[in-house]
This record gives structure tokens, C-alpha cells and sequence, in this order.
């Protein structure tokens, strides 16, 4: 796909992450998100999303406003009329309620349409792909998300065409980033990137950052590589509008550990505020780092820390804390010594890392259980 060959999404989907960027302390009192935010509600005459966006944020209602825009609703609404279920007609209005931000109208028509067994199985397709939208757009619920993403699965296994199994790829992906499942999102967003069509959820740069973000982490660095070669348009827009994230993945394959952590530091700054990683944002960041440190050591026996602290651009402190408590997690297969300043891996001697490994999920697994016990007798008497 190229680029210039963009569909175009949606512009109310852009003022729910602007709704979501101030819902956060840092951002609740900049001016110009709020302005972006009101204005894009007018321009819809979005009176069911202004009446949430207040009641969210703590806005002044102004009735005068909500009542003009409810009135332009009121007309447009009644401009659509149901004929036979097989036309596009409440496809219409169930796009115009989605665009209005009616949560409660939106979700009703949709849910109908999706029970409806009249209804071919693309049509229900697409009215759970709308209940998929409507979940994201109102506060990113990802419990309800999954609800759909399982409705559209049971529907494809019925007999989806190719565009729905598509579509269904790109909104599972997205799904699987809400919770964590980096590897199977990144396996679903190299299948779609190149054939994408989904721009009423998101638009094509969202989807390549998502991919390459999803990559970075579940990806081995020459899997990575290989990976978004394969994908023109992935290269084409790292290239010329994602800089930041190309050097994500060029350092790291690459091994410039300190240029990785910069891109990394810039990476946090954006997922940060995004409705979809900001519930993980921090788990992303520290998973990125362990996979640096587990690609830099995987080489070695031991390494000094200095050696280390060099590599990555860091103190000499922060980096035998950060190994230490990675290490105490059972996160990285390596120790500390002390006496010698350096990090011992034992690198060459799988067997005896395997071993360790194991020794090591036993215990947890021991410790899990001994817990559950203890659970159970408190409750029971014997």
C-alpha cells in the first residue's frame, strides 16, 4: 500500500484521544487540546459527546449549545428511515449516531442488527466491528472490546468474506496491544499493514506505529528486521514520518544500546498518553529495556558493569539496581559480583541455565500453590 493511497478517518475518532489526553493531570488544563476538543464538537454538532465531555472533564455545560446541536441531531436522524434490512440505510444512521458520540443509540441500533439472523454475515459483521468502535471511542474498554472481537471470530467462522477477515485482523491487533499480547499483535499487524482498509477505526500511521511498537518488543532483533523489510509502506512511513521509531529499530538491531534508550525515553513520552498503552506504558518500557540487556549479555560470560554503564549511556549504579532487580525477578538468567564488578551469565552453559531457569519456575509455581493452600484451610475446617 502506499501512502498517498490513504483512506481517510473519521475526524471525530481523533477527539477521543484528545478527550483522553485531558483526562490526565499533566495535560488537563492546556488550552489548546480543549479548543481542538470543542471545536471538533461543534463542527460534528456532537450534542451526546459534548453532555459526556463535560460530565468527564468538568466543563461548564452550555445549554444553549447542547440545545442547537441536539436540534441539528433531531433533524438529521429523522431524515433516515428503515426500509429493508438488506440496505445500507441503518448502516447510515448507525455512522451518524457512532459520529454524534450516542454511546446509548449507537450501541442499541448496532446490538439489533447484530442479533438480527436475517441479516447476511458481513452485515452483523459490521455492525460488531461497530460495537468494537464504540467501545474504543468511549474510554477504551477493552473488556468490551474482547466481548466483540469473540462475536466477530464466532461470525467469521460462519462464512466472513476476505474484506471482513481482514478488517478483523486490524481490530484484534489493536486489541491485543489493550492487553498486553505484543506477540500476537505484532503477528496480526504484519498480515494487515499491507493490505489495511480499517480507517474508520484508525488511520494508516496509528496502525505502523502500532506495529512497529508491537515488533520491537515480540520480535528477535533479525526477525524484527526481516519483518519490516517485507513491508513497503511499514519502511515508507518510518522513513518519512516516524524518524524517532526507525531509530527505535535500528539501534536495537544494531546494538547502539544508548541510542536504543534515547529512543526509548522519546517511545514513553508518546505511549504515555496514549489511550491504548496507557495502562501498560510503564510495563512497555521496562520489557523493551530487559530485552536490550538480555541481547547485550546473551554474548557473554561475564561483563563489567562499567563496560555495561558505558554501552547504555547510564551510571554505573543505575544499571547494577536495574540488573539486580531484573535478576531478583527471575527476569534476566545472570548475577552480580560484587567483589569483581561485573555481571556473570554464564553464557555457553545452557544446561546449567536451563536447569537454573526451571529451579527457578518451581519455586514460583511452589509458592503459588502454598498460598492457595493456605487459602483453602482458612475457610475450611477439617
Amino acid at each position: 500500500m502506499e501512502l498517498s493511497a490513504e483512506g481517510k478517518t473519521p475526524e471525530y475518532m481523533e477527539l477521543a484521544g484528545i478527550k483522553f489526553k485531558l483526562s490526565l493531570p499533566q495535560l488537563k488544563d492546556d488550552q489548546q487540546l480543549k479548543e481542538q476538543l470543542l471545536q471538533g464538537i461543534k463542527n460534528g454538532n456532537m450534542a451526546p459527546y459534548y453532555k459526556e465531555v463535560c460530565n468527564d472533564l468538568g466543563w461548564h455545560f452550555d445549554q444553549k449549545l447542547y440545545d442547537q446541536m441536539a436540534k441539528e441531531n433531531q433533524e438529521r436522524l429523522g431524515k433516515f428511515q428503515e426500509d429493508d434490512s438488506e440496505t445500507p440505510v441503518w448502516q447510515d444512521r448507525l455512522d451518524y449516531l457512532c459520529s454524534i458520540g450516542d454511546k446509548e443509540g449507537a450501541t442499541a441500533l448496532a446490538t439489533t442488527k447484530y442479533e438480527d439472523a436475517t441479516l447476511t454475515t458481513n452485515r452483523r459483521l459490521d455492525a460488531v466491528f461497530a460495537l468494537f468502535r464504540i467501545a474504543y471511542f468511549h474510554g477504551c474498554n477493552v473488556k468490551e472490546m474482547g466481548k466483540n472481537i469473540n462475536k466477530a471470530h464466532e461470525l467469521v467462522d460462519k462464512g466472513g468474506d476476505w474484506r471482513s477477515r481482514n478488517k478483523l485482523k486490524a481490530y484484534e491487533a489493536i486489541y491485543c496491544l489493550a492487553v498486553r499480547d505484543y506477540s500476537k499483535a505484532a503477528d496480526l499487524f504484519i498480515d494487515c499493514v499491507s493490505t489495511f482498509e480499517s480507517y474508520e477505526l484508525v488511520d494508516f500511521g496509528t496502525i505502523i506505529q502500532y506495529c512497529v511498537l508491537a515488533c520491537a518488543l515480540a520480535l528477535e532483533r533479525h526477525a524484527l528486521q526481516s519483518a519490516l523489510r517485507r513491508q513497503g509502506a511499514a519502511v515508507q512511513a518510518l522513513r518519512s514520518r516516524f524518524p524517532e521509531l526507525r531509530e527505535l529499530v535500528e539501534s536495537l538491531h544494531e546494538c547502539r544500546y544508548a541510542d536504543f534508550l534515547k529512543s526509548l525515553a522519546w517511545v514513553e513520552t508518546q505511549i504515555c498518553v496514549d489511550p491504548v498503552f496507557r495502562p501498560h506504558y510503564q510495563h512497555y518500557v521496562r520489557e523493551a529495556r530487559i530485552k536490550a540487556y538480555v541481547q547485550l549479555l546473551r554474548a557473554y560470560r561475564s561483563l563489567s558493569l562499567d563496560n555495561i554503564a558505558d554501552t547504555f549511556g547510564v551510571s554505573r549504579e543505575f544499571v547494577e539496581e536495574e540488573i539486580s532487580n531484573f535478576t531478583a525477578a527471575g527476569r534476566l538468567q545472570c548475577r552480580i559480583d560484587a567483589v569483581a564488578g561485573c555481571v556473570v551469565t554464564g553464557a555457553g552453559r545452557g544446561a546449567d541455565a536451563d536447569r537454573s531457569q526451571l529451579y527457578q519456575a518451581t519455586i514460583r509455581e511452589g509458592d503459588l500453590l502454598l498460598n492457595r493452600v493456605k487459602k483453602l484451610a482458612s475457610v475450611i475446617n477439617f
